[in-house]
């Protein structure tokens, strides 16, 4: 770092210079330092917990958590007065706005809080000078190599933000920013999610920290698009976390003479198109469509349950610490002849494994007694008044929590021009109260009006995800889509009715 002259004149020029930015201080360099006073001034028992206490001051979220804090900070303190002077003289009183969560938190600093970025760019670049006794053009390509390495890096993060889904982020609620948006972007948004079940839209509870200092939506906001099972829009994004690419970006107005124009490759596109067989157009046919319709997927549960053979079995006892069978190695047998002999003077502990079935009775003696024995599974979800939409949602691949998504598309089949003539004649003078059951304003449990009932929602299930709706209960009912033609291979979706007021998912 450099030294404390330097940089209080380097803060002074900023102000000349650039009056209306905001100068934050490295985070890293100034808790080195505070590191550093408290070996000098306080005993080895106390160390640990006294640079504990300090970076509870530097991340307090709020002023009313910096002043506790800090108070907690001068009681530990009390028999070490050089140091807390220290602490509240060079660096608290005088900079707190420019590195304490609190007032930073207010800031738009897009995750740079330290200069460790900076520092290791110029120790690689110190790497490749090896010293510093080259001429010009040593230094020159050893910079101009520096800056290659780093551009090839950069190009490489943004390839895997184009074609590399991460498990957590295949949600259709994060259809419109995949591929569009950095994956530490997604990270962090895929984190702040953890937060709207507690915080839901109460922007006092959430803080809104993500939102002023990142650019990328705050739990309040996520909570809003879920209760709204609405993906979330690309333009709540900074437009630096959308910037995937090195070219540079023309301002507003600005022309380079040059038009951006698909018409060649679309033509082109056509072409290709044409000249394929069948399995060849099916294929380029999925390709465009992730890229036309991002929030909608092909993705799907199988029909059956599939049966795995696991590895091939050969006679005799297999050995218990592998999985799957093969010869040992010499290494392997005298380990093994060496543990049984320390074995033989000790009791044995092994432990009979349990197997528990996966079934659950008390749902499936609700069943009807013919259906019972083809019962493999049945799955249990939430009851929060939201369980019959949980169980759509996690056998259509959303996962359970996509529940907000089911809503929302079933909303948006009831209101449908092609088919409104159809569910005018199927729900009559209750065609306004079956589209407000699907509408909530919060999350949590919801009253029974808000509850999946049949057979209204059956209609809307089959027609909107084209498939055949089997609902066990008292009593059974079945829905075939009414707006297609009927298919061999179309989807079943089994679910239950239990304890008259609950829906599980039937296998």
């Amino acid at each position: 770092m450099a030294s404390k002259t330097h940089v209080y004149t380097l803060m002074k020029a900023i102000e000349v210079v650039f009056p209306n930015s905001i100068n934050l201080l490295c985070r890293f360099h100034i808790n080195k330092n505070v590191g550093a006073k408290c070996k000098q001034h306080v005993v080895n028992d106390l160390q640990k917990t006294i640079d504990t206490l300090w970076m509870e001051v530097v991340w307090a979220s709020d002023e009313v958590e910096y002043g506790q804090r800090l108070h907690q900070l001068e009681q530990a303190c009390v028999d070490y007065s050089g140091f807390i002077n220290y602490v509240k003289d060079t660096w608290l009183t005088p900079h707190r706005h420019r590195f304490v969560g609190a007032w930073i938190n207010r800031v738009l600093h897009l995750g740079n809080t330290t200069t460790n970025r900076v520092e290791s760019a110029h120790w690689k670049l110190k790497q490749m000078l090896g010293n510093s006794i080259g001429d010009m053009v040593k230094c020159w390509e050893a910079m101009s190599n520096n800056l290659r390495l780093q551009l090839g890096n950069i190009r490489a993060s943004f390839q895997k933000s184009f074609y590399e889904v991460e498990h957590a982020h295949v949600s259709p609620f994060y259809g419109y920013l995949r591929g569009s948006v950095s994956r530490a972007a997604l990270r962090r948004i895929a984190e702040e999610l953890l937060r709207v079940d507690y915080v839901g839209t109460n922007r006092q509870i959430c803080g809104c920290t993500l939102r002023t200092s990142y650019g990328l939506p705050c739990a309040c906001e996520l909570g809003r698009y879920r209760v709204g099972g609405i993906p979330i829009p690309i333009d709540v994004v900074h437009v630096h976390w959308r910037k995937l690419t090195m070219e540079v970006e023309l301002e507003i107005g600005e022309d380079d003479g040059s038009e951006v124009d698909m018409t060649a490759a679309m033509d082109e596109l056509w072409r290709r198109f044409r000249s394929l067989d069948v399995i060849g157009k099916m294929a380029l046919r999925s390709r465009v469509c992730e890229l036309a319709y991002p929030t909608m997927t092909t993705l799907c549960p199988p029909p059956e349950k599939i049966k795995t053979k696991g590895g091939v079995k050969k006679k005799g006892k297999k050995p218990a610490d592998y999985d799957v069978y093969r010869d040992p190695s010499y290494h392997e047998y005298v380990d093994k002849a060496s543990q049984s002999s320390q074995r033989q003077s000790q009791p044995s502990q092994t432990s009979k494994k349990i197997k528990l079935s996966k079934k659950q009775p008390q749902f499936i003696v609700q069943f009807p007694n013919h259906i019972r024995s083809y019962i493999e599974d049945v799955v249990n979800v939430e009851s929060d008044g939201n369980c019959g939409f949980r169980v759509i949602a996690s056998l259509h691949g959303y996962g359970e929590d996509g529940w907000p998504m089911v809503r929302r598309e079933l909303g948006l089949e009831i209101i449908d021009k092609d088919r409104s003539t159809l569910y005018d004649k199927l729900f009559s003078n209750r065609l306004s109260a079956v589209r407000e059951s699907l509408m909530i304003e919060s999350f949590g449990s919801q009253p029974p009006e808000k509850w999946m009932s049949l057979p209204d929602m059956g209609y809307l299930i089959a027609n909107r995800y084209n498939v055949v709706l089997v609902c066990l209960g008292n009593p059974c009912i079945t829905f075939f889509p009414m707006t297609s033609s009927h298919s061999p291979n179309v989807s079943i979706y089994c679910i239950g009715f239990v304890n008259q007021n609950h829906w599980v998912q039937v296998r």
